[in-house]
């Protein structure tokens, strides 16, 4: 997320200002408490009349101060420089103005990617523990769909010439156990053999294993 910041600053010399002749722009800030605190360095030097070769040099600091919206992780906060114009509006008075952008991750960006691991890594375990539980499995082919996707692993015996199929089904809004058990035409009693189904909410995983011939 991208913010551009409009800042403006009328400069008062201690002496008449014919013209500048060379000017930069440094910044440094800090952030308290949601807010960057800091300065633009505005340094360089000028002439007091302008039929003279003699120069003057200048520096001012000026403090500016903005908040970090809410959702920005303060930590990923940085402050670039994205425009600078000056001019000379009075005899000893240099306008500058400066527009800067405050850049920086978002809260929900990050919570997403963090909550997608953390959900990768649980069907990840959950798949583990099931083939565990088959002690002589031969060969396993994993097939992950999408996330919210009714998800399958094939199994081969090896003293059987038969595959089981592991069907892992996602708990959705407003979903039964008997509307699974219509879905996939099995048993209440065959579900209790591989699931506790005493408590189903959403998003839980119901395991549904059919046996096919090869």
């Amino acid at each position: 997320m991208r913010h551009i910041i409009p800042f403006s600053k009328e400069i008062v010399f201690k002496t008449n200002i014919a013209t500048i002749t060379s000017i930069s722009l440094e910044h440094e800030e800090k952030i308290f408490d949601g807010e960057v605190n800091g300065d633009f360095i505005i340094f360089g030097d000028y002439k007091v009349h302008s039929d003279t070769t003699e120069k003057e040099l200048f520096k001012y600091r000026l403090p500016f101060t903005t908040l970090i919206p809410d959702n920005i992780i303060k930590d990923s906060v940085k402050i670039e420089i994205v425009d600078f114009n000056y001019e000379i509006i009075d005899k000893d008075v240099l306008k500058v103005d400066i527009s800067f952008s405050l850049e920086g991750n978002l809260k929900e960006e990050v919570e997403m990617v963090e909550e997608d691991r953390k959900y990768e890594k649980e069907l990840d375990q959950f798949l583990d523990n099931i083939i565990e539980k088959e002690e002589d499995i031969k060969e396993v082919r994993e097939d992950k769909e999408e996330i919210n996707e009714p998800q399958e692993i094939e199994v081969k015996k090896e003293d059987k010439d038969e595959y089981i199929t592991y069907h892992i089904h996602i708990v959705k809004e407003e979903e039964t156990i008997e509307v699974i058990m219509k879905t996939y035409g099995v048993s209440l009693d065959y579900l209790k053999e591989y699931n506790d189904i005493s408590n189903i909410n959403v998003g839980d995983k119901i395991i549904i294993p059919q046996v096919k011939d090869e």
